[in-house]
């Protein structure tokens, strides 16, 4: 073995080199096993470092999806919210609008009903000739129109017809002819004798004379020009008749404001010509009296009010009595039955009860001030059910109160 040379002898060195075998010396022993316990204790606290942050990363996703779920369940609970917040908003205008609409049209109350029926009339003509041009034959023979035309020949009869139990919506006039008389004139048209010597300014029921040419009114009562400051209380005071029934007459077109338009012709039903204006005549039959009248009741229902006065009585446009009790005042049940409309609106009828008897008979009350019962309730005869007031169409604190079997409107004296 050869002698190490002294370059070989540092203190640095590691090992010797002896027939290609490494020998470590005990400073180089040492200092490896220090290394190999320092990356040991390295390995250690990166491997524990990183299962910390590994769980706290685990955490914080665990945190952060559970934010976002909370997030998104608090979003949809907010969305929905609004959703319906919207849609009971729009709910709410729709009504609204409705409700306006409604109103306006029974405002105009009847002021679109005969261009309506005279727009519809048309409309069926017009279809029935498309229709008839669409089905009929082509080839078209000639025809003898003679027979046609001696058809259509005007009658010469002076006299006036009228169509049985058609209501009449304005004054017409009559040709008085050989043998007529006012009270004859006044059975054929359904109108008092007064009436038609107020409509013509008659001073008794002899001054007309064949050829004369007079006015008939539609209904008992006084045909009125509105002036300029006249109210419908200042009228039905002037001619001592109710308010309620000159509003309730559908061709007189009053809304639900009740203002009276200058110089429209006004039907006072039921009305009288002032005393000095008016000429008493034996024989003629009294412009108050009600077109329907029972001399005695069925006794099947009871009254509706504490009170029996009745300003208005039935007739074909008003189908009801309107029973004159103070605002306020009870309303009761004629008879036992379920309630099946109460309902408060402010045009028409106002605020409404219908009750159905379950016998056929239905009955109404209306322009209440108070509804005391709902739909579907079950009432006994005499219970109250509502107060009297006047909402609607409404001149005066009253009770308009109908009857109606199986659907047609009766005259309500006759079941009391």
């Amino acid at each position: 073995m050869e002698e190490p040379s002294s370059q070989d002898s540092r203190e640095d060195l590691f090992y010797t080199e002896t027939s290609n075998i490494f020998e470590y010396t005990p400073y180089q022993v040492g200092e490896s096993g220090l290394k190999y316990s320092l990356s040991l204790r390295f390995l250690q606290t990166d491997l524990s470092t990183s299962i910390k942050n590994l769980t706290k990363l685990l955490l914080s996703i665990i945190t952060s999806t559970f934010m976002l779920v909370f997030d998104f369940i608090k979003f949809l609970i907010i969305y929905v919210a609004f959703v319906k917040i919207k849609l009971i908003d729009s709910t709410v205008l729709f009504e609204s609008i409705k409700d306006k609409v409604v109103g306006a049209l029974m405002w105009r109350r009847g002021l679109l009903f005969r261009p309506f029926v005279h727009g519809g009339v048309v409309a069926l003509i017009v279809i029935a000739v498309v229709a008839s041009g669409l089905f009929s034959k082509s080839d078209l023979a000639a025809q003898d129109l003679t027979l046609t035309e001696a058809a259509l020949t005007v009658n010469s009869n002076p006299e006036t017809i009228i169509p049985q139990d058609r209501p009449r919506s304005s004054v017409i006039e009559y040709t008085i002819v050989k043998g007529d008389t006012l009270s004859q004139l006044a059975e054929k048209f359904g109108v008092s004798i007064d009436s038609i010597k107020w409509a013509n300014d008659l001073s008794d029921a002899d001054s007309t004379k064949p050829g004369d040419v007079v006015n008939i009114p539609p209904v008992s009562g006084v045909v009125h020009k509105v002036k300029k400051g006249e109210t419908i209380t200042s009228v039905a005071k002037r001619y001592k008749a109710a308010a309620q029934a000159i509003a309730d007459f559908p061709f007189n077109y009053i809304d639900s404001s009740l203002a009276l338009q200058v110089g429209t012709t006004l039907f006072v039903p039921g009305g009288e010509k002032p005393a000095p204006l008016r000429v008493p005549v034996a024989g003629s039959t009294n412009s108050q009296a009600p077109v329907y009248y029972a001399a005695s009741g069925s006794g099947l229902f009871g009254w509706p009010t504490s009170v029996h006065v009745i300003n208005q009585y039935p007739s074909w446009w008003h189908p009801a009595v309107d029973i004159g009790a103070s605002y306020g005042d009870g309303v009761y049940a004629v008879g036992t039955g379920r309630v099946v409309t109460a309902t408060r609106q402010w045009y028409g009828f106002g605020w409404h009860i219908f009750i159905d008897h379950g016998n056929g008979y239905v009955t109404s009350y209306a322009h209440l001030s108070d509804i005391k019962v709902n739909v579907g309730q079950s009432v006994k005869r005499g219970q109250i059910i509502g107060a009297v007031g006047c909402t609607g169409l409404c001149t005066g604190a009253h009770l308009h109160f109908e009857v109606r079997r199986n659907g047609s409107s009766i005259n309500p004296l006759s079941v009391f």
